[in-house]
């Protein structure tokens, strides 16, 4: 029996922290139709510190530091 491959059913997001600017990636609960904006409270990865971010819809995964790219890749 084939394997069903399911779609992921999350967004990546990028946020900055308000405390370091540390840019760090949330994965948001992806829907669709109408998206109601909502505050959430989110631990920066570097600074441990929490701050509240505005987002369309709720934070299932994250935060995680960004993958950095190489040049020439």
């Amino acid at each position: 029996m084939p394997q069903v491959q399911m779609k992921p059913s999350y967004i990546p997001m990028t946020i900055s922290c308000d405390h370091c600017l540390q840019e760090q990636i949330v994965h948001m609960q992806a829907k669709t139709g109408f998206w109601q904006m909502a505050h959430q409270s989110v631990k920066c990865v570097k600074c441990e510190q929490y701050f509240d971010v505005m987002i369309p819809d709720a934070i299932v995964a994250g935060p995680f530091l960004p993958l950095k790219v190489s040049p020439g890749q």
